[in-house]
């Protein structure tokens, strides 16, 4: 008979002897046993300014109901502005309802920065000034696994100078209000910046079946695991000496043990569909010549392959999709770009137009909010298609959320923002495919939710208590900026949950 003593032989007799102890008359085998790690939850963020670009008043086209109810189903337009989520309908949730009450704390009478300082943060701002971070920094700090993997990257989806998408727009903010993570605006920059470290070839093979022994290693644990119980309730009620001996007696069979180790655990692999896009296939980017987004379309469409491949290889967890107007884009899936009327530099003066309650030209500002609409379809789509490891779609475990930095871009309005949310169906109690019109609730209450969804307890989000108790209500802003009749000296920060 051998002679060698293996880990196996060495477990078995150390189990006996320990038999000979009377702590050991409680033990138990462990009962874990190996199981497919399950995929990670993730956030993703789709903004874009203006808001409903038309409206309030007869040109509302932006709702799809008028109470709560399920969607128009597959095919069917939801609404004007959001036709092109009609593809996606059985896949959303559409809000409306949804305020910035923590704006009016601010004293900065613009119409643009208080908004942008708070649409995504909920922070009692510094004038127009931000103070806190945005919902996508603070779920990146918890949903990240370590410090080192990437946490809440912007991605720019429509090309601008760099500088310009992120101090003229800065709604994607750090710690303490500093500018958030934003990627490089050149496509292929980007892609070298976030894939640096990932091994680009083809899919590992499948991991081979487990064997029995595999099986049992995967078992193996400390003897005094297994006996904790036991050895903690024994050792209660002996003498001091007898403790003692007993715990020097544990020490030896630990120290012993630890001699012949487990073989670690395989990490789970990455999903097979990880595969980052290659800088040659992405367009060459040169500023000025994309000035007018005349490339908008296959740059957008560039852009959410590179954060879909970020999250399916797990390079982050968070990351955002940041649709900048500012340099006036030209809509080229909606226009020609030599008919754009928005392309010789007048979005923003449109989205304005008057600053009457109905913008001027609702059809073509409609018409080119169905851009962003569209958009938000390829992304849900492309992250559908996305397999993880234990066959889940990539869309059940990342939740999708599409707002804006205002609710009506004509007046500067902070009430009624453009809310869709996607993605994570476990996260919706009453199911996707529905409208929701409810009770009035402010961006923290939807961000609380947000946080909940992805594993949370949170029950507000950013500043707390009523616009006197917060920061001091301020009367400094556009008289059409808040609901009518809601806003005043004790209008709470928070009213509760969503119907979701």
């Amino acid at each position: 008979m051998s002679q060698r003593i293996d880990r196996r032989r060495f477990l078995i007799g150390s189990g006996g002897s320990l038999l000979a102890l009377p702590m050991l008359e409680a033990l138990a085998p462990r009962t874990a046993f190996a199981q497919t790690a399950a995929p990670p939850r993730r956030l993703v963020v789709v903004f874009h300014p203006h808001g409903r670009v038309v409206g309030p008043g007869s040109n509302e086209n932006w709702s799809p109901r008028t109470t709560t109810g399920p969607l128009p189903g597959v095919g069917t337009a939801p609404s004007v502005a959001l036709a092109a989520l009609a593809p996606i309908s059985n896949e959303i949730v559409t809000l409306s309802n949804i305020d910035n009450i923590v704006r009016h704390t601010s004293g900065d009478p613009d119409g643009h920065a208080s908004a942008s300082a708070t649409c995504m943060t909920c922070v009692v701002p510094n004038g127009g000034n931000a103070r806190g971070p945005s919902i996508d920094y603070v779920a990146g700090l918890r949903l990240r696994s370590s410090p080192a993997q990437k946490m809440a990257i912007v991605i720019p989806a429509q090309a601008a100078p760099f500088d310009n998408s992120v101090t003229e727009n800065n709604v994607f903010l750090g710690a303490n209000g500093t500018p958030g993570n934003y990627q490089a605006i050149d496509p292929a920059q980007l892609i070298r910046d976030l894939f640096a470290s990932v091994q680009v070839g083809p899919p590992p093979p499948p991991p081979p079946t487990p064997t029995l022994n595999d099986r049992l290693t995967a078992r193996r644990g400390s003897i005094l695991d297994a006996v904790a119980k036991g050895f903690t309730s024994f050792r209660a009620g002996l003498n001091s000496a007898d403790r003692a001996r007993l715990d020097q007696h544990a020490q030896f069979i630990r120290d012993t043990e630890l001699r012949y180790p487990t073989v670690p655990p395989t990490p789970p692999p990455l999903p097979q569909s990880c595969a980052p896009p290659s800088t040659g296939s992405v367009p060459n980017y040169d500023w000025p010549s994309f000035r007018k987004g005349e490339h908008d379309d296959v740059f957008a469409q560039t852009q959410i392959e590179s954060l879909v491949q970020a999250l399916a290889c797990d390079v982050t967890r968070t990351a955002s999709l940041n649709f900048w107007a500012a340099g006036d884009p030209g809509f080229v899936t909606e226009f020609a770009p030599a008919n754009s009327p928005y392309i010789g530099g007048n979005w923003h003066a449109s989205i304005h137009g008057d600053g009457s309650p109905n913008d001027p030209s609702p059809a073509s500002l409609t018409k080119g909010f169905g851009f962003y609409a569209k958009y938000y379809t390829r992304l849900i789509q492309r992250l559908a298609a996305i397999q993880e490891t234990d066959g889940s779609r990539m869309l059940d475990n990342t939740l999708v959320v599409w707002v804006s930095d205002l609710g009506y871009g004509s007046g500067h309005y902070c009430y009624n923002y453009p809310v869709v949310l996607a993605g994570m169906k476990s996260a919706f109690p009453k199911g996707q495919g529905r409208h929701v019109v409810g009770q009035v609730n402010s961006l923290g209450d939807l961000y609380a939710q947000v946080l909940r969804m992805l594993g949370g307890s949170d029950t507000t989000y950013g500043s707390t208590g009523t616009l006197a108790t917060a920061g001091g209500f301020s009367t400094n802003f556009l008289p059409q900026m808040g609901r009518p009749g809601l806003i005043n000296k004790d209008t709470p920060l928070h009213f509760g949950p969503l119907d979701l």
